[in-house]
């Protein structure tokens, strides 16, 4: 590799680590007192997550040795996803293969997390007795896997220095990721069984709801993709029957396909992002409530191959976001 196209990776790699998915390799800032908070990333969304379709903190376990090697337990605050702009050097990186050695993954974003670096617990803002000097974050989580390959960091190794001084916790800091945080107001379309299956062009969904005065001022659901694919083609339609019952009608697809890694292109989805997500806006009702009144119809529904055929056996399977593991 060329010298300058050495120091084009680097630059590429900070971006990725805060984008589009390397493993930080150091904590922002980089420099803290005991009681800031900082933002430490966990690496790509499919890359090192496996698109799954949840991730929390409560998914994290979080730990701190500083430089006396004295070990604390952190909880993390909020959990917010950030991608690359689509024309990105990141992206265009991957495309070219600059990246390759890397296996970003295109068009992938990455799973960030904020920590307040006080004692553990959700509600505990008491500033850890840390000792200045060099420290280590590790991550660990059933839910991540730690590539650690080339410049990018490693989730059971994060370095920060603890810098003289204590902060008071920073309340309007950590609120403002807040409203990036996924909503947890959402059911998860995605298929039963992919076991056999290494192409998908798309699917067309009917999901049907019973009780539309459980939704703020009738205020119906809304349908999003569940990835960040520029190629996808998404449209939903809601058929209102006067009667407050109705129905959510979806079409996704993607031209390029949904495919396996070995035979995907610059264009098709990951086989694992062929799902949609149904938001809803709920009044007084409660989850429960709310899930007895939407099913998805399989008799309407269906997905089709590469050729516009239905798929035979391949149904569609909706669950509460919070009840996926």
């Amino acid at each position: 590799m060329k010298p300058h196209s050495k120091i084009w990776l680097t630059v590429l790699c900070v971006s990725a680590m805060l984008l589009g998915g390397c493993v930080q390799n150091k904590s922002v800032p980089g420099y803290a007192r005991s009681g800031d908070i900082v933002v430490l990333g966990l690496g790509g969304i499919h890359r090192n997550a496996q698109s799954a379709p949840i991730l929390s903190v409560d998914d994290l376990l979080i730990t701190i040795t500083d430089a006396n090697s004295q070990t604390y337990n952190l909880s993390g605050s909020t959990m917010f996803k950030a991608y690359p702009a689509y024309d990105s050097a990141l992206n265009a990186a991957v495309i070219d293969g600059l990246l390759n050695p890397m296996a970003i993954e295109l068009y992938d974003g990455a799973w960030n997390v904020t920590v307040p670096l006080t004692y553990d617990g959700t509600h505990d803002t008491t500033p850890l007795p840390l000792a200045i000097g060099g420290a280590t974050i590790n991550i660990s989580s059933a839910k991540l896997t730690d590539t650690k390959l080339l410049t990018e960091g490693s989730l059971a190794a994060i370095p920060i220095e603890i810098v003289a001084g204590t902060s008071a916790y920073d309340v309007d800091y950590n609120r403002q990721f807040g409203m990036y945080q996924q909503s947890f107001n959402v059911f998860d379309i995605s298929p039963n069984d992919l076991t056999g299956i290494s192409s998908v062009a798309g699917a067309y969904f009917v999901i049907t709801y019973s009780d539309d005065s459980l939704f703020t001022n009738g205020l119906l659901p809304t349908v999003v993709p569940s990835n960040h694919n520029p190629y996808v083609q998404l449209s939903y339609n809601v058929v209102e029957n006067g009667d407050g019952t109705g129905q959510v009608r979806v079409v996704l697809l993607n031209p390029a396909g949904f495919k396996s890694s070995a035979s995907a292109t610059n264009k098709s989805s990951r086989l694992a992002d062929l799902s949609v997500r149904m938001q809803y806006f709920p009044a007084a009702a409660t989850k429960e409530q709310i899930e007895s009144s939407v099913s998805v119809d399989l008799v309407e529904s269906y997905y089709i191959d590469m050729d516009g055929s239905v798929i035979s056996g391949l149904e569609p399977s909706m669950m509460h976001l919070t009840d996926i593991q």
